[in-house]
């Protein structure tokens, strides 16, 4: 099968938070926009079969359990910064290894 593509103008700013974010799902950005945009045939078919399924990251209790966690953040503003997350679990398994980062106010 041959994909199309075609290329979207954005600012910096917003191609980088968009790499950023499909980057710690593992995905792609346009996994990424396929999902947040619903379509379900731009998606890998292990994570299609979930999402039409309703399960994996698409269940009711894990959707319902995330927007807790978000509704939490924007109430305490509280969590750690990726870059913290990201240097002390690539320093898992090394003798550096890092202590877990401190939660604080974002």
């Amino acid at each position: 099968m041959t994909v199309k593509v075609r290329n979207i103008e954005v600012d910096v700013e917003t191609a980088e938070l968009l790499e950023a974010r499909a980057a710690a799902r593992g995905l792609s950005v346009s996994e990424l926009l396929a999902d947040l945009l619903g379509e379900e045939g731009l998606l890998p078919g292990e994570l299609q079969t979930l999402r039409s399924a309703g399960k994996g990251p698409w269940a009711p209790d894990v959707l319902a359990e995330d927007a807790r966690r978000l509704a939490e953040f924007r109430e305490r503003r509280e969590g750690v910064p990726w870059e913290e997350i990201k240097a002390w679990m690539e320093s898992w398994g090394t003798t550096r290894e890092r202590s877990p980062p401190e939660v604080r106010e974002l």
